[in-house]
């Protein structure tokens, strides 16, 4: 059947709670100014890739599992048969995601896909960030043992 604001809301709950608890976390580590430590950011990306995969998730489920029923009860228009027939393999991609009743109607909202693309691109962001901090703090270590 797929999920409402209010399931929507409840799913969200656990990933706003692994939100706040990182924050809290990164918070009470903060030693001062200055660059934050890589372990900081590397959980930033997480973050953002658990809402990334929340996102995928809600936007999955809009269509529920008869499409049939999801187009006449969410959209208010019938599904068009032709047009799924011929448009088949489009519906059934991984990404983006797409549950179309017919060529004007989706029943995934048009902010599910590049919320996923931006969630993904932050965590790649926040990843490399913490590569190339560890590889600083690596270097700088080694600089300070020769010294």
């Amino acid at each position: 059947m797929g999920i409402s604001f209010i399931g929507a809301v409840q799913f969200w709950i656990p990933t706003a709670v692994v939100c706040a608890a990182v924050a809290v976390w990164l918070a009470r580590r903060r030693r001062g100014p200055g660059l934050p430590r890589p372990s900081s950011v590397a959980a930033l990306g997480v973050v953002a890739f658990l809402n990334a995969a929340t996102a995928w998730v809600l936007g999955l489920s809009r269509a529920g599992l008869d499409l049939r029923e999801a187009c006449e009860r969410k959209a208010g228009v019938p599904l068009d048969d032709a047009w799924n027939a011929h448009h088949y393999e489009q519906s059934q991609k991984v990404f983006p995601l797409h549950a179309r009743c017919d060529a004007t109607v989706d029943l995934v909202p048009a902010w599910i896909n590049p919320l996923i693309v931006v969630l993904l691109l932050l965590t790649a962001v926040c990843l490399c960030t913490a590569v190339c901090l560890g590889a600083r703090n690596v270097t700088r270590r080694r600089k300070k043992a020769h010294v």
